[in-house]
């Protein structure tokens, strides 16, 4: 019967942590939809002053085309890929890198979207880009029609 009793509590521990993650990850959206909501209210009107800069600007690593790390890393696919073009209104693919293989972020070469995308809703450029976007934010690529 201790057996069982210990289950149960393991089991309820268990449903504890998972609703604390489960709080923090709803914190954290509520956290920036009202970030969001607050940049859309005090920049309306003034879209067109705000400089979007791309990753490669915002982080400065030297991986678009010219840059002072392609000799030795060679050139971003997010400073290449033509098909992530004006998405949330960057160069080439410059304001959506977390939907590109191959990017370089912290110090390895990134894989795919599934694998990375947690690391990137982590990343303050990709936080950047869906402040500045806000409603208008795009993930990914569009689905073809």
């Amino acid at each position: 019967m201790s057996n069982w009793i210990q289950k149960i509590t393991e089991l309820e521990n268990e449903i504890l942590k998972l609703k604390k993650v489960n709080s923090k990850f709803e914190s954290r959206i509520l956290r920036l939809e009202q970030n969001s909501h607050d940049s859309e209210s005090k920049l309306h009107g003034h879209q067109s002053l705000i400089r979007r800069l791309n990753c490669w600007e915002f982080k400065k690593c030297g991986r678009e085309t010219g840059g002072t790390s392609v000799s030795n890393l060679g050139v971003c696919p997010a400073a290449q890929s033509n098909k992530l073009k004006d998405i949330n209104r960057g160069k080439k693919g410059g304001r959506a890198c977390w939907a590109l293989v191959g990017t370089l972020c912290g110090g390895k070469v990134q894989g795919v979207y599934a694998e990375k995308i947690s690391t990137c809703k982590d990343c303050d450029f990709y936080n950047y880009v869906c402040l500045q976007e806000g409603k208008d934010f795009r993930y990914a690529l569009p689905s073809k029609k």
